[in-house]
């Protein structure tokens, strides 16, 4: 799964190259979390465009407007609640590693994962926009998929990441895209992980040191 994300680079040229308007509606950051608002890229009117979206949204007291921030890709087609979104509604979330928790014995172990090669990457995403949830806000889910094989024994899932030339085939209306998502099955970037800080814990810590490595004694449980 995904819970926890860094985009660092947000001055990066590939994705200027891919949305025209100059200004990227965000700063750096070591711990974007589920519930904030983050950067990501819409198709309107045709072209690629920045679009602030929530990430997720938590059920309300009458149990409705409901969106997770993860969605199984090779179940995103058929579940009721991402069915649309996933049809017509499809999103770029700008990132260049997570992180995630290997649990053993009962303890959760931070890490951060990230491109071995620095290469540049996006999450696929879907959305659902503000009338569909009753709260006026958009809100997305990171898709997943099973995790490659250097990274499982961190955990059994991971982002669907997709590399520049995916981009604009992903936001496009008449394509096919389970096909489009097996062939990045086959295309993800070698990942490298390391073993972070438990600071990463707590989303009020947003600096670098969160990405450093770390091997000694710390407090693990949330």
């Amino acid at each position: 799964m995904c819970g926890r994300y860094t985009w660092k680079k947000t001055h990066n040229g590939q994705f200027r190259k891919l949305v025209k308007d100059p200004a990227t509606p965000a700063v750096p950051s070591f711990n974007r979390a589920p519930g904030q608002s983050h950067p990501a890229i819409t198709l309107n009117c045709g072209s690629p465009t920045w679009k602030e979206m929530r990430w997720g949204n938590p059920k309300n007291e009458q149990g409705s407007g409901f969106f997770p921030i993860n969605a199984r890709s090779e179940t995103v087609a058929e579940k009721p609640i991402f069915r649309q979104s996933f049809l017509e509604k499809r999103c770029l979330i700008p990132a260049d590693g997570w992180f995630e928790w290997q649990v053993i014995e009962g303890q959760k172990y931070p890490h951060y994962i990230f491109s071995e090669r620095n290469e540049v990457f996006a999450f696929a995403g879907i959305w659902t926009s503000g009338k569909e949830t009753e709260s006026g806000s958009s809100f997305f889910s990171v898709l997943t998929r099973s995790a490659a094989s250097n990274i499982l024994h961190i955990h059994h899932r991971a982002p669907l990441a997709l590399t520049e030339k995916h981009w604009e085939n992903w936001l496009k209306q008449d394509i096919d895209v389970q096909a489009l998502i097996t062939q990045t099955q086959c295309g993800q970037p070698r990942w490298s992980a390391t073993q972070v800080s438990s600071r990463v814990n707590s989303t009020r810590n947003n600096d670098s040191s969160l990405l450093e490595p770390y091997s000694g004694k710390q407090s693990l449980l949330f």
